[in-house]
Protein backbone atom coordinates (compact mmCIF):
# COMPACT_ATOMS: atom_id res chain seq x y z
CA UNK A 1 0.00 0.00 0.00
CA UNK A 2 1.36 3.45 -0.91
CA UNK A 3 2.10 6.03 1.76
CA UNK A 4 -0.42 8.89 2.09
CA UNK A 5 0.81 12.44 1.62
CA UNK A 6 0.77 12.97 5.39
CA UNK A 7 2.91 9.94 6.21
CA UNK A 8 6.67 10.41 6.49
CA UNK A 9 8.61 8.82 3.67
CA UNK A 10 11.49 6.58 4.60
CA UNK A 11 14.53 7.45 2.43
CA UNK A 12 15.96 4.65 0.36
CA UNK A 13 19.06 3.12 1.85
CA UNK A 14 22.25 4.39 0.27
CA UNK A 15 24.32 1.77 -1.56
CA UNK A 16 26.96 0.20 0.63
CA UNK A 17 30.34 1.78 0.20
CA UNK A 18 32.54 -0.47 -1.90
CA UNK A 19 35.96 1.09 -1.35
CA UNK A 20 36.76 2.97 1.84
CA UNK A 21 39.71 4.74 0.23
CA UNK A 22 41.25 5.23 -3.19
CA UNK A 23 44.17 3.11 -2.00
CA UNK A 24 41.76 0.21 -1.38
CA UNK A 25 40.56 0.49 -4.96
CA UNK A 26 44.09 0.71 -6.38
CA UNK A 27 45.09 -2.49 -4.61
CA UNK A 28 41.98 -4.32 -5.80
CA UNK A 29 41.48 -3.28 -9.41
CA UNK A 30 44.43 -5.21 -10.98
CA UNK A 31 43.24 -8.52 -9.50
CA UNK A 32 41.74 -11.21 -11.72
CA UNK A 33 40.75 -14.21 -9.58
CA UNK A 34 37.14 -15.43 -9.27
CA UNK A 35 36.93 -14.35 -5.60
CA UNK A 36 38.18 -10.79 -6.20
CA UNK A 37 36.00 -7.85 -7.19
CA UNK A 38 38.33 -7.06 -10.10
CA UNK A 39 37.99 -10.63 -11.31
CA UNK A 40 34.22 -10.65 -10.91
CA UNK A 41 33.99 -7.50 -13.02
CA UNK A 42 36.25 -8.93 -15.74
CA UNK A 43 34.07 -12.04 -15.89
CA UNK A 44 31.14 -9.93 -17.12
CA UNK A 45 32.91 -9.49 -20.47
CA UNK A 46 33.86 -11.78 -23.35
CA UNK A 47 37.57 -12.62 -23.60
CA UNK A 48 39.76 -14.10 -26.35
CA UNK A 49 40.93 -17.62 -25.55
CA UNK A 50 43.01 -18.58 -28.58
CA UNK A 51 43.03 -18.50 -32.35
CA UNK A 52 40.59 -20.86 -34.02
CA UNK A 53 43.50 -22.52 -35.82
CA UNK A 54 45.00 -23.49 -32.44
CA UNK A 55 42.25 -26.07 -31.88
CA UNK A 56 42.85 -29.16 -33.96
CA UNK A 57 43.00 -32.81 -32.89
CA UNK A 58 44.50 -32.42 -29.41
CA UNK A 59 43.42 -30.43 -26.31
CA UNK A 60 44.67 -26.87 -25.84
CA UNK A 61 45.65 -25.86 -22.27
CA UNK A 62 44.85 -22.25 -21.44
CA UNK A 63 44.89 -20.19 -18.25
CA UNK A 64 42.23 -17.48 -18.10
CA UNK A 65 41.61 -15.00 -15.27
CA UNK A 66 43.60 -17.13 -12.79
CA UNK A 67 41.78 -20.35 -13.73
CA UNK A 68 43.38 -23.36 -15.43
CA UNK A 69 41.21 -24.58 -18.30
CA UNK A 70 41.47 -26.69 -21.40
CA UNK A 71 39.88 -25.97 -24.77
CA UNK A 72 39.14 -28.64 -27.36
CA UNK A 73 37.44 -29.00 -30.71
CA UNK A 74 35.09 -31.97 -30.74
CA UNK A 75 34.79 -34.39 -33.59
CA UNK A 76 31.70 -32.43 -34.68
CA UNK A 77 33.84 -29.29 -35.05
CA UNK A 78 32.33 -27.47 -32.09
CA UNK A 79 34.52 -26.02 -29.33
CA UNK A 80 34.42 -26.68 -25.60
CA UNK A 81 36.16 -25.00 -22.66
CA UNK A 82 36.22 -26.88 -19.35
CA UNK A 83 38.25 -27.13 -16.16
CA UNK A 84 41.72 -28.57 -16.55
CA UNK A 85 41.62 -31.19 -13.75
CA UNK A 86 39.61 -34.39 -14.04
CA UNK A 87 37.14 -34.74 -11.17
CA UNK A 88 38.33 -38.30 -10.56
CA UNK A 89 42.03 -38.19 -9.67
CA UNK A 90 43.01 -34.64 -10.72
CA UNK A 91 44.88 -35.69 -13.86
CA UNK A 92 45.22 -32.86 -16.37
CA UNK A 93 42.78 -33.00 -19.25
CA UNK A 94 45.30 -31.26 -21.49
CA UNK A 95 46.61 -34.80 -22.00
CA UNK A 96 43.12 -36.12 -22.67
CA UNK A 97 41.73 -37.72 -25.81
CA UNK A 98 39.09 -36.16 -28.06
CA UNK A 99 36.27 -38.66 -28.51
CA UNK A 100 32.81 -38.58 -30.08
CA UNK A 101 31.27 -37.97 -26.63
CA UNK A 102 33.68 -35.18 -25.63
CA UNK A 103 37.07 -34.98 -23.90
CA UNK A 104 38.25 -38.18 -22.28
CA UNK A 105 40.71 -38.25 -19.38
CA UNK A 106 43.61 -40.47 -20.39
CA UNK A 107 44.02 -41.84 -16.84
CA UNK A 108 40.74 -43.69 -16.25
CA UNK A 109 38.53 -42.67 -19.15
CA UNK A 110 36.10 -40.28 -17.48
CA UNK A 111 34.72 -38.24 -20.39
CA UNK A 112 33.21 -34.75 -20.32
CA UNK A 113 30.97 -33.00 -22.82
CA UNK A 114 31.17 -29.28 -23.67
CA UNK A 115 29.00 -28.35 -20.67
CA UNK A 116 31.16 -30.25 -18.22
CA UNK A 117 28.79 -33.19 -17.74
CA UNK A 118 30.50 -36.53 -17.21
CA UNK A 119 29.05 -38.83 -19.86
CA UNK A 120 31.26 -41.91 -19.55
CA UNK A 121 33.03 -43.85 -16.76
CA UNK A 122 34.34 -47.02 -18.41
CA UNK A 123 35.73 -48.53 -15.18
CA UNK A 124 32.47 -48.10 -13.20
CA UNK A 125 29.24 -50.12 -13.29
CA UNK A 126 27.16 -49.40 -16.37
CA UNK A 127 24.39 -47.50 -14.55
CA UNK A 128 26.45 -45.99 -11.75
CA UNK A 129 24.65 -43.08 -10.00
CA UNK A 130 28.03 -41.37 -9.74
CA UNK A 131 27.79 -40.40 -13.41
CA UNK A 132 24.96 -37.95 -12.78
CA UNK A 133 26.74 -36.35 -9.81
CA UNK A 134 29.96 -35.37 -11.54
CA UNK A 135 30.01 -31.89 -13.03
CA UNK A 136 33.14 -30.28 -14.44
CA UNK A 137 33.60 -26.51 -14.59
CA UNK A 138 32.73 -25.20 -18.08
CA UNK A 139 32.32 -21.88 -19.87
CA UNK A 140 30.40 -20.96 -23.04
CA UNK A 141 32.47 -20.21 -26.11
CA UNK A 142 31.88 -18.59 -29.47
CA UNK A 143 34.03 -18.56 -32.59
CA UNK A 144 34.14 -15.34 -34.56
CA UNK A 145 36.73 -13.72 -36.85
CA UNK A 146 39.13 -16.64 -36.46
CA UNK A 147 39.20 -16.30 -32.67
CA UNK A 148 37.68 -18.39 -29.88
CA UNK A 149 35.95 -16.22 -27.24
CA UNK A 150 34.59 -17.11 -23.82
CA UNK A 151 32.27 -15.59 -21.24
CA UNK A 152 33.20 -16.60 -17.68
CA UNK A 153 30.50 -14.69 -15.81
CA UNK A 154 27.21 -15.82 -14.27
CA UNK A 155 24.44 -17.21 -16.46
CA UNK A 156 26.65 -19.31 -18.68
CA UNK A 157 23.67 -21.14 -20.18
CA UNK A 158 22.47 -17.85 -21.68
CA UNK A 159 25.46 -15.49 -21.85
CA UNK A 160 25.12 -11.95 -23.19
CA UNK A 161 25.85 -11.49 -26.90
CA UNK A 162 29.49 -11.15 -27.92
CA UNK A 163 30.25 -7.48 -28.76
CA UNK A 164 32.13 -7.65 -32.06
CA UNK A 165 34.90 -5.11 -32.58
CA UNK A 166 34.70 -3.45 -35.98
CA UNK A 167 38.24 -3.99 -37.24
CA UNK A 168 37.78 -7.79 -37.18
CA UNK A 169 34.68 -7.42 -39.37
CA UNK A 170 36.33 -5.23 -42.02
CA UNK A 171 36.69 -6.60 -45.53
CA UNK A 172 38.27 -3.58 -47.25
CA UNK A 173 41.86 -4.66 -46.70
CA UNK A 174 44.19 -7.43 -45.62
CA UNK A 175 43.42 -8.24 -41.99
CA UNK A 176 46.29 -9.85 -40.10
CA UNK A 177 45.53 -11.41 -36.71
CA UNK A 178 48.50 -12.87 -34.89
CA UNK A 179 49.63 -13.90 -31.48
CA UNK A 180 51.87 -11.22 -29.98
CA UNK A 181 53.92 -12.07 -26.95
CA UNK A 182 53.59 -13.01 -23.28
CA UNK A 183 54.26 -10.46 -20.56
CA UNK A 184 55.18 -11.32 -16.99
CA UNK A 185 53.36 -8.49 -15.24
CA UNK A 186 49.82 -7.27 -14.64
CA UNK A 187 47.59 -6.44 -17.59
CA UNK A 188 46.83 -2.99 -16.17
CA UNK A 189 50.48 -1.98 -16.60
CA UNK A 190 49.85 -2.35 -20.33
CA UNK A 191 46.38 -0.75 -20.47
CA UNK A 192 47.43 2.24 -18.39
CA UNK A 193 50.44 2.75 -20.64
CA UNK A 194 48.04 2.88 -23.58
CA UNK A 195 45.86 5.45 -21.81
CA UNK A 196 49.00 7.55 -21.23
CA UNK A 197 49.83 9.28 -24.52
CA UNK A 198 52.34 11.62 -22.90
CA UNK A 199 54.92 8.87 -22.49
CA UNK A 200 55.38 8.84 -26.28
CA UNK A 201 57.16 12.18 -26.19
CA UNK A 202 59.77 10.95 -23.74
CA UNK A 203 60.08 7.16 -23.89
CA UNK A 204 59.64 6.78 -27.64
CA UNK A 205 61.78 9.82 -28.40
CA UNK A 206 64.87 8.36 -26.72
CA UNK A 207 65.83 6.99 -30.15
CA UNK A 208 63.29 8.29 -32.71
CA UNK A 209 62.72 6.29 -35.87
CA UNK A 210 63.98 7.54 -39.19
CA UNK A 211 61.48 8.45 -41.89
CA UNK A 212 61.83 6.16 -44.93
CA UNK A 213 62.87 8.03 -48.08
CA UNK A 214 59.76 7.09 -50.05
CA UNK A 215 57.37 8.45 -47.42
CA UNK A 216 59.45 11.46 -46.29
CA UNK A 217 57.96 13.85 -48.91
CA UNK A 218 54.53 13.15 -47.41
CA UNK A 219 55.56 13.69 -43.79
CA UNK A 220 54.80 17.19 -42.47
CA UNK A 221 57.89 18.22 -40.53
CA UNK A 222 56.18 21.39 -39.30
CA UNK A 223 54.12 19.41 -36.75
CA UNK A 224 54.91 20.85 -33.31
CA UNK A 225 55.91 18.07 -30.90
CA UNK A 226 56.47 20.26 -27.84
CA UNK A 227 54.15 18.63 -25.29
CA UNK A 228 53.13 21.93 -23.71
CA UNK A 229 51.83 23.11 -27.10
CA UNK A 230 49.71 19.99 -27.70
CA UNK A 231 46.00 19.81 -26.84
CA UNK A 232 45.52 16.64 -24.79
CA UNK A 233 41.99 15.43 -24.08
CA UNK A 234 40.42 12.21 -22.83
CA UNK A 235 36.77 11.22 -23.33
CA UNK A 236 34.34 8.61 -22.10
CA UNK A 237 32.82 6.97 -25.18
CA UNK A 238 30.16 4.46 -26.16
CA UNK A 239 32.88 1.79 -26.47
CA UNK A 240 34.96 2.76 -23.42
CA UNK A 241 37.40 5.66 -23.55
CA UNK A 242 39.82 7.44 -25.82
CA UNK A 243 42.69 9.91 -25.55
CA UNK A 244 43.27 12.50 -28.27
CA UNK A 245 46.26 14.68 -29.11
CA UNK A 246 46.00 17.72 -31.37
CA UNK A 247 49.27 19.18 -32.70
CA UNK A 248 49.74 22.58 -34.29
CA UNK A 249 51.40 22.86 -37.71
CA UNK A 250 52.77 25.77 -39.72
CA UNK A 251 49.25 26.26 -41.10
CA UNK A 252 46.96 27.72 -38.39
CA UNK A 253 43.96 25.87 -39.86
CA UNK A 254 45.73 22.52 -40.20
CA UNK A 255 46.05 20.24 -37.16
CA UNK A 256 47.57 16.80 -36.72
CA UNK A 257 45.24 14.58 -34.70
CA UNK A 258 46.08 11.25 -33.08
CA UNK A 259 43.63 9.06 -31.15
CA UNK A 260 44.25 6.00 -28.99
CA UNK A 261 41.23 4.06 -27.73
CA UNK A 262 40.46 1.39 -25.13
CA UNK A 263 37.37 -0.83 -24.94
CA UNK A 264 36.75 -3.14 -21.94
CA UNK A 265 37.87 -5.65 -21.01
CA UNK A 266 41.21 -5.27 -22.80
CA UNK A 267 40.94 -4.04 -26.40
CA UNK A 268 43.25 -1.29 -27.61
CA UNK A 269 43.27 0.58 -30.91
CA UNK A 270 45.40 3.11 -32.76
CA UNK A 271 45.92 4.30 -36.31
CA UNK A 272 48.95 5.06 -38.40
CA UNK A 273 52.09 3.55 -39.81
CA UNK A 274 53.63 3.46 -36.34
CA UNK A 275 50.68 4.32 -34.07
CA UNK A 276 51.17 8.00 -34.88
CA UNK A 277 54.45 8.05 -32.99
CA UNK A 278 56.84 10.83 -34.08
CA UNK A 279 57.88 11.19 -36.86
CA UNK A 280 54.77 9.44 -38.26
CA UNK A 281 53.13 12.70 -39.31
CA UNK A 282 51.31 11.61 -42.45
CA UNK A 283 47.71 10.94 -43.46
CA UNK A 284 48.38 7.19 -43.63
CA UNK A 285 45.93 5.54 -41.28
CA UNK A 286 46.89 1.87 -41.15
CA UNK A 287 44.52 0.67 -38.45
CA UNK A 288 45.95 -1.55 -35.78
CA UNK A 289 45.48 -2.65 -32.22
CA UNK A 290 44.85 -5.81 -30.32
CA UNK A 291 43.42 -7.45 -27.25
CA UNK A 292 44.75 -9.21 -24.22
CA UNK A 293 44.20 -12.70 -22.91
CA UNK A 294 44.39 -11.97 -19.21
CA UNK A 295 46.09 -15.03 -17.75
CA UNK A 296 46.29 -14.08 -14.07
CA UNK A 297 47.46 -11.25 -11.84
CA UNK A 298 51.00 -11.37 -13.19
CA UNK A 299 50.73 -12.57 -16.79
CA UNK A 300 48.94 -11.78 -20.02
CA UNK A 301 49.19 -12.66 -23.70
CA UNK A 302 48.69 -10.30 -26.62
CA UNK A 303 46.71 -10.85 -29.78
CA UNK A 304 47.50 -8.15 -32.35
CA UNK A 305 45.46 -7.20 -35.40
CA UNK A 306 46.35 -4.94 -38.29
CA UNK A 307 44.25 -3.88 -41.28
CA UNK A 308 46.37 -3.01 -44.31
CA UNK A 309 44.23 -1.49 -47.06
CA UNK A 310 45.25 -0.98 -50.69
CA UNK A 311 47.15 2.29 -50.62
CA UNK A 312 48.52 2.00 -47.09
CA UNK A 313 52.28 2.43 -46.70
CA UNK A 314 53.45 -1.07 -45.80
CA UNK A 315 56.78 -0.41 -44.12
CA UNK A 316 57.49 1.49 -40.89
CA UNK A 317 59.70 4.11 -39.29
CA UNK A 318 61.30 1.70 -36.84
CA UNK A 319 63.68 -1.23 -37.40
CA UNK A 320 61.73 -4.48 -37.59
CA UNK A 321 61.22 -7.48 -39.86
CA UNK A 322 57.45 -7.31 -40.37
CA UNK A 323 55.78 -4.64 -42.47
CA UNK A 324 52.35 -5.12 -40.95
CA UNK A 325 52.34 -5.47 -37.16
CA UNK A 326 54.11 -4.04 -34.15
CA UNK A 327 54.96 -7.14 -32.11
CA UNK A 328 58.31 -8.28 -30.80
CA UNK A 329 59.04 -10.79 -33.53
CA UNK A 330 62.63 -9.53 -33.58
CA UNK A 331 63.21 -10.50 -29.95
CA UNK A 332 63.99 -8.40 -26.90
CA UNK A 333 67.07 -6.60 -28.14
CA UNK A 334 67.12 -2.97 -29.22
CA UNK A 335 68.85 -1.75 -32.36
CA UNK A 336 71.70 -0.12 -30.45
CA UNK A 337 75.02 -1.83 -29.79
CA UNK A 338 75.27 -3.45 -26.36
CA UNK A 339 77.89 -1.93 -24.08
CA UNK A 340 80.17 -4.46 -22.43
CA UNK A 341 79.42 -2.98 -19.01
CA UNK A 342 75.64 -3.10 -19.43
CA UNK A 343 74.42 -5.86 -17.09
CA UNK A 344 70.73 -4.94 -17.15
CA UNK A 345 68.13 -7.55 -18.16
CA UNK A 346 67.43 -5.58 -21.35
CA UNK A 347 70.67 -3.99 -22.55
CA UNK A 348 70.60 -1.52 -25.45
CA UNK A 349 66.81 -1.47 -25.28
CA UNK A 350 66.08 1.95 -26.73
CA UNK A 351 64.86 2.40 -30.30
CA UNK A 352 62.04 -0.13 -30.75
CA UNK A 353 58.73 1.11 -29.29
CA UNK A 354 57.22 -2.28 -28.33
CA UNK A 355 60.43 -3.20 -26.52
CA UNK A 356 60.61 0.21 -24.86
CA UNK A 357 57.08 -0.30 -23.57
CA UNK A 358 57.86 -3.80 -22.31
CA UNK A 359 60.97 -2.70 -20.44
CA UNK A 360 59.33 0.22 -18.66
CA UNK A 361 56.05 -1.57 -17.91
CA UNK A 362 57.92 -4.54 -16.46
CA UNK A 363 60.14 -2.22 -14.44
CA UNK A 364 57.06 -0.90 -12.62
CA UNK A 365 56.69 -4.26 -10.90
CA UNK A 366 54.33 -7.18 -11.46
CA UNK A 367 51.67 -5.08 -9.72
CA UNK A 368 52.97 -1.57 -9.06
CA UNK A 369 52.32 0.00 -5.62
CA UNK A 370 49.92 2.49 -7.17
CA UNK A 371 48.81 3.87 -3.84
CA UNK A 372 52.22 5.55 -3.63
CA UNK A 373 52.08 7.20 -7.07
CA UNK A 374 52.04 10.96 -7.65
CA UNK A 375 49.81 11.55 -10.67
CA UNK A 376 50.15 14.79 -12.61
CA UNK A 377 48.40 16.79 -15.35
CA UNK A 378 49.52 14.51 -18.19
CA UNK A 379 47.83 11.53 -16.51
CA UNK A 380 44.24 12.41 -17.46
CA UNK A 381 43.89 9.25 -19.56
CA UNK A 382 45.12 7.04 -16.73
CA UNK A 383 42.67 8.70 -14.35
CA UNK A 384 39.80 8.17 -16.80
CA UNK A 385 40.67 4.49 -17.26
CA UNK A 386 40.72 3.93 -13.51
CA UNK A 387 37.39 5.70 -13.09
CA UNK A 388 35.87 3.49 -15.78
CA UNK A 389 37.12 0.38 -13.98
CA UNK A 390 36.06 1.69 -10.56
CA UNK A 391 32.52 2.47 -11.70
CA UNK A 392 32.23 -0.99 -13.23
CA UNK A 393 33.62 -2.76 -10.18
CA UNK A 394 31.27 -0.82 -7.88
CA UNK A 395 28.34 -1.69 -10.13
CA UNK A 396 29.14 -5.41 -9.94
CA UNK A 397 29.59 -5.19 -6.16
CA UNK A 398 26.10 -3.67 -5.93
CA UNK A 399 24.47 -6.33 -8.11
CA UNK A 400 24.41 -4.31 -11.32
CA UNK A 401 26.15 -4.74 -14.67
CA UNK A 402 29.49 -3.07 -15.43
CA UNK A 403 29.99 -0.66 -18.33
CA UNK A 404 28.15 -1.97 -21.38
CA UNK A 405 29.62 -1.46 -24.85
CA UNK A 406 27.04 -0.10 -27.28
CA UNK A 407 26.74 -2.16 -30.47
CA UNK A 408 24.80 -1.71 -33.72
CA UNK A 409 22.10 -3.96 -35.16
CA UNK A 410 24.78 -6.46 -36.24
CA UNK A 411 26.35 -6.62 -32.79
CA UNK A 412 29.39 -4.60 -33.93
CA UNK A 413 30.91 -1.65 -32.09
CA UNK A 414 33.06 0.92 -33.85
CA UNK A 415 36.17 2.27 -32.18
CA UNK A 416 37.69 5.65 -32.95
CA UNK A 417 41.10 5.23 -34.60
CA UNK A 418 41.54 8.61 -36.26
CA UNK A 419 45.10 9.64 -37.07
CA UNK A 420 46.03 12.29 -39.61
CA UNK A 421 45.46 15.90 -40.57
CA UNK A 422 42.21 17.80 -40.09
CA UNK A 423 41.09 21.38 -40.57
CA UNK A 424 40.78 23.21 -37.28
CA UNK A 425 37.57 24.81 -38.50
CA UNK A 426 35.96 21.38 -39.08
CA UNK A 427 37.42 19.43 -36.16
CA UNK A 428 35.21 18.47 -33.22
CA UNK A 429 36.79 17.15 -30.05
CA UNK A 430 34.40 14.90 -28.16
CA UNK A 431 33.30 11.32 -27.53
CA UNK A 432 32.03 10.79 -31.09
CA UNK A 433 34.20 8.93 -33.58
CA UNK A 434 36.17 10.99 -36.08
CA UNK A 435 35.61 10.01 -39.77
CA UNK A 436 36.25 6.33 -40.39
CA UNK A 437 38.73 5.04 -42.96
CA UNK A 438 36.13 2.67 -44.40
CA UNK A 439 35.33 5.04 -47.27
CA UNK A 440 38.92 5.19 -48.47
CA UNK A 441 40.09 7.98 -46.19
CA UNK A 442 43.36 7.87 -44.32
CA UNK A 443 45.68 7.28 -47.28
CA UNK A 444 48.61 9.33 -48.53
CA UNK A 445 47.44 10.94 -51.80
CA UNK A 446 49.06 13.08 -54.46
CA UNK A 447 47.74 16.45 -55.67
CA UNK A 448 45.32 14.65 -57.99
CA UNK A 449 43.84 12.63 -55.13
CA UNK A 450 45.44 9.33 -56.18
CA UNK A 451 46.77 7.06 -53.43
CA UNK A 452 50.58 7.27 -53.65
CA UNK A 453 51.24 3.69 -52.53
CA UNK A 454 48.35 1.98 -54.28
Amino acid sequence: MENSVNEPRVPAAAPAKVFNTQADFLREFPLTGPDTLGGKMLRRYWHPVCLSKDLQDIPYPVRMLSEDLVAFRGLDGKVGLIGDRCAHRCASLQYGQIRAEGLECSYHGWTYDRKGACVRMPLEPLNTPLLAKVKQKWYPVEEWAGIVWTYMGPGGDSPPPLPKIDILARTDGELVVERGDFRNYNYQNFLENFADMGHVYVLHMLAPGETPEDVAPHCDTSVDIEWRHITHKSFDTSFGMKSVLVHNTSDPDKKFVNTWSIAPPAHWRFGGISAGLPPDFTDDRRESGGMLRIIDDGHFEMFRHTLVRPGNFRSTFFPRDSDKSRGLAEGTAGPREKKDYDYRKYPAWEGRPPLEDLVIQESQGVIPPREHELLATSDTGVVMLRRLWRRSMEAVAQGREPFQIKVDENGIFKVDTFKGFAKASEMKLGPENMPSSEDGRGLIRDTNGKAVFA
